[in-house]
């Protein structure tokens, strides 16, 4: 069993030690008030029967047959007995002595309280302890006799032999059941421990892979709980890391391409002209500038990217105008529409005030509009929109473009991925435009979402209301 499996296996054998020592002391307090009701209502119901008895046979001009019947009841039952007449005279009393003493005792009074009460010759129910109780007998609709006993309570039945009896026969009942439950609860809380903790022993060792170097992990769940949820989280992680481990590497190979190749370029161009080769004219010349361009292009946008990432942790707020910031940002993409021929329309309200950084939200809009040109298809059509609310402000971006692929969808915010490679090769993409604006959106709190629509792409851009 796992470190975890014995934790949880000797917590629930703890819980039900515990419960069972509650249910034990619940019981123990509450046994002596549950054995009186008991007790009590056996009596009252035997009684109701001695009087409807007494009932049917009573002759006012012949006791001896009601005294036999009380006498015997009383010495069946061991419940002490007086009788009142109608005048409120009693004229039957307990028997006494011997008989009175043992009744007393079966009651749980003790010997200092037998002796004192039978010290006294026919003495009255007020003379003795407990709550009086009392029968009518009716007979012709008339109150004839009157029968009267003491309630057991509980002080003087904590020594009585009947309590002991009971008690001690409910206690040996609770021991077998303890005993019987806590071997029922440690087979369970085995294999419960052990079903528990099974699947988390297989996303450790799993976690353990993926730690080393391998991704490829993926753990079989079962049921919508909790840890099955856990599973479902762990093999998305998993697959989405190999993934990214795989763009990774891509990615490296990519870079190191993209700056070999101008270099390569620029290198070649040198030692042509070292070797006599080739002269160093003005077209020469003009090609390794722009070699020169595409690395100076490639380490600008890596340091974006970085700065991007900074901005987390020093970002500088102040009120900013969406509307002002775009229009600025289209005003210098004017000439790139022009020579697409590629019809802007903007659907803007006038105050689009948020809290954020003027510089990044520039970058931001900068980013997203110059790819909705880059890769828009001649004659094409971009449309920027706004929609807000009481907690959020919506900038949406429409191209006509060629939409970008499903399973491209969830990884075009990595840094250096490039969903259509030969598309962004001859566009000069480098994979890292959509990164810069994944972090610095997260810088401002926002959130970015891109969908494909029929017809093209749509970009949106989610800020908190200022």
């Amino acid at each position: 069993m796992s470190k975890l499996g014995k934790k949880l296996f000797i917590i629930f054998l703890i819980l039900v030690i515990l419960s069972l020592l509650l249910v034990g002391i619940f019981i123990n307090f509450s046994i002596g008030e549950r054995f009186d009701n008991f007790i009590n209502l056996q009596r009252e119901e035997n009684i109701s029967e001695l009087a409807e008895m007494i009932g049917e046979n009573f002759n006012n001009n012949n006791f001896s047959r009601i005294r036999s019947l009380v006498e015997n009841f009383s010495r069946t039952n061991r419940i002490p007995i007086w009788v009142e007449d109608s005048k409120g005279e009693f004229i039957y009393f307990p028997a006494q002595n011997n008989q009175m003493s043992n009744m007393m005792r079966r009651m749980g009074m003790n010997n200092e309280s037998r002796m004192n009460h039978m010290n006294m010759m026919r003495q009255l129910p007020d003379d003795f302890p407990g709550q009086n109780k009392e029968k009518d007998i009716i007979v012709d609709g008339e109150k004839v006799l009157t029968l009267h006993w003491k309630e057991v309570s509980g002080e003087n039945q904590l020594n009585s032999e009947l309590y002991s009896y009971f008690k001690n026969n409910i206690y040996r009942a609770i021991i077998f059941s303890a005993f019987f439950v806590t071997i029922l609860i440690i087979g369970l809380s085995f294999i419960l421990s052990k079903k528990i903790t099974s699947p988390l022993i297989k996303v450790k060792n799993a976690a353990l892979a993926v730690a080393q170097g391998n991704y490829q992990q993926n753990i079989e769940g079962k049921g919508d709980d909790e840890l099955a949820e856990l599973i479902d989280a762990f093999n998305l992680m998993s697959r989405k890391l190999h993934k990214l481990e795989k763009i990774r590497k891509e990615s490296t190979s990519d870079l190191a391409h993209e700056l070999r190749t101008p270099l390569t370029t620029i290198k070649g161009y040198l030692e042509a002209i070292e070797d006599g080769k080739m002269e160093a004219d003005q077209e020469t010349i003009k090609e390794m500038q722009e070699e020169s361009q595409r690395m100076t292009i490639l380490i600008e946008k890596l340091n974006e990217f970085a700065n991007a990432q900074n901005k987390i942790f020093n970002l500088t707020e102040e009120k900013v105008n969406l509307n002002t910031i775009i229009k600025k940002v289209i005003k210098q993409h004017h000439n790139f529409l022009n020579k697409k021929n590629i019809k802007l329309k903007l659907k803007l309200d006038a105050n689009l005030y948020i809290k954020g950084d003027k510089d990044s939200l520039f970058q931001i809009f900068n980013n997203i509009i110059e790819n909705a040109i880059k890769y828009n298809v001649v004659n094409g059509k971009i449309e920027v929109e706004s929609s807000a609310d009481q907690e959020k402000l919506t900038i949406a971006i429409r191209d006509s473009g060629v939409g970008i692929s499903d399973k491209d969808l969830p990884y075009i915010f990595e840094r250096f991925y490039r969903a259509d490679k030969s598309r962004n090769s001859s566009n000069q993409g480098t994979g890292i435009g959509l990164a810069v604006v994944k972090e610095l959106m997260d810088a401002h709190q926002g959130k970015i979402v891109v969908e494909n629509e029929a017809g093209g792409t749509v970009f949106k851009l989610i800020f908190p209301a200022a």
